[in-house]
């Protein structure tokens, strides 16, 4: 069978040797229509867009949204000594009002100037903004910093303890709405036209970063000595998390680029070897990019290692077709002979790594997490083009283009190279394999000590403002982002109960005290807490009632006065029904998987104080745990299933069981001691380091299988496992080792971006690389002379 294919891909390359055009023609004509799709492509660094929209998670996120609003807000800290001065009072409202009228898709903004004041006259309840009266002297303002210090609420969300910080919180809209055009010209003669629908969709990241960028652009104007201020929440981190993720891949994707062409122009020596391969990785990249906007899917944080997956793949195979070609275009002076024996000599082996790289990440189509999935799909769809066009659009441009065959020198430097590592392996087989599996038995041990993380804030330079300013308020203001929990007791007025809300009062008290070494609960908001400065100001602001009541005539008539007093805050914590309350859990910005334990604690004692009420816990904080435990999970599915296909796979190319399962030793050794390198360089396995084992597979497997199909041929010639280890090299070898070269550097070039995530990616990708060509030039020989010594290759 396997010299049927060969025999076809060599009848291909004469057909594309003799009708050169048509193949160009065709190939360009099958990437045409994705192509076509680019301009509708999107990005997405939203936390939710890293869930499936059918994923339990989201929805409750949504409906949480929906009834809620949007839990992502924008924290800006402002420190000075005299908080409560005229001045600082004075340019802490105009930034405020700023603010307020600049930013766009704006719920609300929260600060000393609005946040409520309670309190009581005579039979009246008070609800005003605490700078209602805004002071005009000192004494005045000192007034306000009575009340203000006095207030729990205040106290970790808007001050500090000490009052010399204070914070404006500033949320925004979930849903925009978009009305319908009414394109029923029908009512066109009446006056008055039809209401039109109001569609509410969800806030894009676009979205988020205009209102990003215009709230940092409104605090620049203010900030100086004596308004220092910082910046925090979600939406502004993940904003900037993925402009410098996008401008870290994009800059490297260009120095990758370049490398490449430079290292193809050192070897070959000619323009076509320089430039085709670069054509081959563009429209294949294009490709792929146009078919996740035909499906509408957007390119997410994971989804951006597509680009560097694809271009080492499409290098690796590019690399194999123009060493073989020029060899042979060189001896033989026949072009069109060339491109037959090309693809003869090599089609199958290339198109063999093509299919088992494209298997391989296939796997993580299954993967819970959205972008994982996404991955899985289109890089192994795009695989397959680059597959596609080196087969049939490289070998026509190559037949296209003149072209001189070159004088061939003996003894290159390359020769020698690979003469010597031909030598160790095949005349110490034992050693090289007792070393390897040495390596990779105390790999095994020291990755069980790699520390597992999800933490996003670490990505950042550690001067970057986000940076600094989410550490400078968790520090300050015990917590920058929440955790989110939804008590419906499925009943009208359900939560108009005394026994019910001072159960919840209890539970918050309680939760307040948490704090298990890893990370802490800074402060929890919810309906108790207006109900007891309710109650307090109802009885002539007397400090001792600020308790829930206990009589349910006077908590319905508070809560009833509240309501009409003007104040929206009751919208916040509880529905129209008072069915459904919404409790804030505010917590510090730490690891996903040291905040783990905390949320597991949230919702059992949520779940066994409130046994007859639905419990739902969510938020940013549970969607970023559970996306990475899901990570892990799938992506060790993933793994399992990748590697059992290929090994499958690796049996149908070797032709035997034993062969393919024997060659399947040098695919897993550079990832297994990739991973000691992580535990060698306190690297920890997170959501990037978690993906790098699919280009690892890819490279690797490619690796294997150029050699182990080049090495079966020459040994079933020659019948001597050495003269065919070294006939390999000198072919395919040479090969392997012009692409470890150009890739090791143009990943290692990573090393150089701003967030520490990539400079990782970039490390460990190069490295593994770099294991993969060991593991086939040392590893995969020693074997095969031993099992040729068996009598095991027939």
């Amino acid at each position: 069978m396997h010299h049927k294919l060969e025999k076809m891909l060599g009848k291909f390359g004469e057909f594309i040797g003799k009708h050169p055009f048509i193949v160009l023609l065709f190939s360009l004509l099958v990437i045409a229509f994705p192509i076509s799709n680019i301009p509708k492509i999107t990005m997405d660094t939203s936390t939710e867009g890293f869930l499936h929209k059918e994923d339990p998670m989201l929805i409750k996120y949504e409906a949480f949204k929906e009834q809620f609003g949007r839990d992502e807000r924008i924290l800006i800290a402002i420190e000075n000594e005299k908080v409560f001065s005229v001045e600082f009072l004075t340019k802490l409202k105009k930034l405020h009002k700023d603010l307020e009228d600049n930013v766009p898709y704006l719920d609300e903004v929260t600060s000393l100037v609005n946040v409520r004041n309670t309190r009581g006259e005579a039979d009246q309840l008070i609800v005003e903004d605490l700078l209602e009266n805004f002071p005009k002297t000192q004494a005045d303002a000192d007034k306000i910093k009575t009340i203000a210090m006095a207030n729990e609420f205040y106290k970790d969300l808007l001050l500090s303890h000490d009052g010399k910080i204070t914070t404006i919180m500033i949320e925004t809209k979930a849903f925009v709405s978009d009305e319908k055009e009414n394109i029923d010209d029908m009512f066109s003669e009446f006056d008055e036209a039809p209401a039109q629908d109001v569609v509410k969709t969800p806030l894009t990241d676009t979205q988020n970063a205009e209102i990003v960028r215009k709230v940092r652009d409104i605090v620049e104007k203010y900030s100086d000595d004596d308004f220092k201020i910082y910046y925090a929440g979600s939406a502004s981190v993940m904003d900037a998390l993925k402009s410098m993720m996008k401008e870290d891949m994009q800059k490297f994707t260009r120095v990758t680029i370049l490398i490449i062409l430079v290292f193809l122009f050192l070897i070959f020596r000619r323009v076509s070897a320089t430039f085709y391969p670069l054509i081959v990785i563009i429209l294949s990249l294009l490709t792929t990019v146009g078919s996740m906007a035909y499906f509408g899917v957007a390119f997410k944080l994971p989804t951006q290692i597509v680009p560097s997956l694809l271009i080492a793949v499409s290098v690796g195979a590019t690399v194999h077709v123009l060493s073989i070609f020029f060899d042979n275009f060189n001896a033989t002076k026949d072009k069109k002979g060339a491109i037959a024996f090309t693809l003869e000599h090599s089609g199958l082996a290339i198109a063999m790594t093509g299919l088992t790289t494209a298997v391989g990440i296939a796997s993580f189509a299954g993967s819970e997490v959205a972008p994982i999935a996404d991955m899985g799909k289109f890089a192994s769809l795009g695989v397959l083009i680059s597959l596609f066009l080196t087969l049939t659009l490289l070998p026509a441009l190559l037949m296209i283009t003149p072209m001189k065959p070159k004088e061939i020198k003996e003894n290159h430097w390359l020769d020698n190279v690979m003469r010597r590592f031909a030598y160790f392996p095949t005349h110490h087989p034992k050693s090289v394999v007792v070393v390897s599996l040495s390596l990779v038995i105390l790999s095994i041990v020291l990755a069980t000590n790699i520390k597992l993380s999800h933490y996003p804030l670490e990505w950042f330079p550690k001067d970057d403002p986000n940076y600094v300013g989410t550490h400078y308020i968790d520090d300050n203001l015990n917590g920058s982002l929440t955790v989110e929990v939804v008590v419906d007791t499925k009943e009208q007025n359900g939560w108009q109960n005394p026994k019910r809300l001072q159960t919840l009062d209890n539970l918050n008290k309680e939760l307040a005290e948490y704090d298990d070494g890893k990370t802490y609960i800074g402060k929890v908001v919810s309906l108790d807490t207006i109900v007891k400065e309710s109650n307090k100001a109802l009885h002539e602001n007397n400090e001792s009632f600020y308790t829930i009541p206990s009589d349910q005539a006077l908590l319905s008539q508070e809560l009833l006065l509240f309501e009409n007093s003007g104040s929206d805050d009751l919208e916040d914590v509880v529905d129209s029904q008072f069915s459904k309350l919404r409790v804030t859990v505010k917590v510090p910005w730490v690891d996903s998987i040291e905040s783990e334990d905390m949320l597991a604690h949230v919702q059992k004692r949520f779940e066994e104080t409130f046994k007859e009420e639905e419990v739902t816990v969510t938020g940013i904080i549970p969607i970023l745990v559970h996306t990475f435990t899901q990570a892990i999970r799938s992506s060790v599915e993933s793994y399992i299933i990748a590697f059992t296909l290929i090994a499958i796979l690796m049996m149908f190319i070797m032709g035997n069981v034993r062969l393919g399962i024997i060659s399947m030793i040098p695919n897993l050794s550079p990832v297994i001691v990739g991973l000691s390198l992580m535990y060698i360089y306190h690297i920890p396995l997170d959501m990037f380091t978690l993906l790098i084992g699919s280009i690892a597979i890819g490279l690797a497997v490619d690796d294997t299988i150029h050699f182990m199909h080049n090495f079966k041929r020459y040994y079933l010639r020659s019948g001597d496992a050495v003269v065919a280890v070294e006939n390999t090299f000198f072919t395919t070898g040479k090969a392997l080792v012009i692409t470890t070269i150009v890739l090791s550097l143009g990943f290692y070039a990573y090393m150089f971006g701003n967030m520490e995530s990539v400079q990782n990616f970039g490390f460990l990708t190069g490295s593994v690389i770099i294991l993969a060509l060991i593991a086939d030039l040392l590893l995969a020989p020693a074997l095969m002379v031993l099992i040729a010594k068996r009598g095991w290759i027939k």
